[in-house]
């Protein structure tokens, strides 16, 4: 009896013991760019971009709307950068629909009467919000790739709001950026300590009706979005332009306080847990070439530098028939939240997005953007540098 209970014991103590490492081993591989590489290669085709002798790296699915799914500055073993929904990739779902991802192309406009998003279904609410069928299940086809860059190619029909249906052919080129690169773009040096990794998304959309597009009917943007996960010490980093302040800024869907979104020194700060639902856009005017992203707790900042013009047409994001609906933002930010904007402890996602101008193109005219995205990683004071130098911010006026 004695012995039976001892062995009995023994097992259980085994069990608890085998459990624990099994739990140890899937926190530690939780959020790991393995684990979202080897996720990806069980359900689809994936291209991956190296450089930095294989510590940047970054998984392309052009099924999955040719989207960058996640990079990392750590090697395989590395962090992944990117928020991903893992629950959305299965056999059931062969277009990686509601998947994330930290970088896709979406053709805007989002909000006013020539809205890509809210069908033909009248009133104009935003009940009725839904990416265009033709757009979540585009597969990108690919034209060529090295170990740096791929190139991928796709044209699709898009129906607006109002009714105007527009076609068009999108090329999107995907570089991943070594440290020459970086330091060209950015125009400073980069500290041997800290690790990165970045990437280069450029576009050209190219009006391939036998017609011209109007403002009255409706035009089309490019419009980049990427999505990462949120956190209670990230905040996005915007140094306005032109003297702009809070007052300029554009605010969707739940109300901010003082709390999440507000100035230091001509600088605005937007706090994203991705525990809130809310939206900022900063208008053209206003907006810088390059803002950032803090995250505390990754020990990360990120950069954004896309393509600016001179052009005045932009998209808002205000679900309503507008009087004014090419007044808009060159840089929309999206903080996710519940949908009733009821307080959560549950961290889900943000995004750090840029469009281009819109135009009236004629036949076969063309309108270019590109996004580029960098991660550092390395001591406070190394990203603190960065900041001060990229973003003319003090990471320690962040309150």
């Amino acid at each position: 009896m004695q012995k039976s209970l001892f062995t009995m014991c023994f097992n259980i103590v085994k069990l608890l013991i085998i459990m624990c490492v099994v739990m140890s081993c899937n926190k530690d591989n939780t959020g790991s760019y393995k684990d979202d590489l080897e996720l990806i290669k069980r359900h689809t085709d994936f291209i991956e971009l190296t450089t930095n002798k294989g510590k940047s790296r970054l998984i392309i699915c052009p099924k999955y709307q040719g989207k960058i799914i996640t990079s990392t500055y750590n090697g395989i073993d590395g962090k992944s950068n990117g928020w991903l929904n893992r629950a959305a990739i299965n056999k059931q779902n062969p277009n990686g629909n509601g998947l994330g991802g930290e970088d896709r192309i979406w053709i805007g406009p989002l909000g006013g009467q020539f809205s890509f998003y809210y069908q033909q279904i009248k009133p104009l609410d935003e009940k009725n919000w839904q990416v265009p069928t033709t757009l979540e299940n585009m597969v990108f086809n690919e034209l060529s790739k090295t170990n740096v860059h791929v190139s991928l190619e796709n044209t699709l029909r898009l129906t607006n709001f109002s009714g105007t249906s527009l076609s068009l052919n999108i090329k999107r080129d995907i570089s991943i950026l070594d440290k020459n690169s970086i330091e060209e773009n950015l125009k400073f040096k980069l500290n041997s300590a800290i690790d990165f990794v970045a990437y280069d998304s450029s576009h050209i959309l190219k009006n391939i009706d036998s017609v011209s597009w109007k403002k009255e009917t409706g035009l089309a943007s490019i419009w980049s979005a990427g999505m990462f996960k949120g956190g209670d010490n990230t905040t996005v980093i915007i140094p306005l332009k032109n003297n702009g302040s809070i007052v300029d800024i554009y605010k969707y869907m739940g109300p901010l306080d003082t709390k999440r979104l507000y100035t230091k020194d001509k600088t605005l700060l937007y706090k994203t847990n991705g525990k809130y639902r809310s939206k900022i856009g900063v208008p053209h005017k206003f907006a810088p070439e390059i803002y950032g992203c803090y995250s505390k707790d990754q020990q990360r900042l990120t950069i954004i530098q896309y393509r600016k013009t001179n052009d005045s047409l932009y998209f808002n994001s205000d679900v309503s028939v507008q009087k004014t609906p090419y007044k808009g933002e060159a840089i929309p930010i999206y903080n996710n939240g519940t949908m009733d904007y009821s307080t959560t402890n549950e961290i889900s996602f943000f995004e750090l997005e840029s469009t281009s101008a819109m135009k009236e193109l004629l036949p076969n005219e063309t309108i270019e953007h590109f996004h580029r995205v960098y991660h550092f990683s390395g001591s406070f004071n190394e990203l603190n540098h960065i900041s001060e130098m990229l973003l003319n911010f003090n990471l320690n006026q962040i309150e």
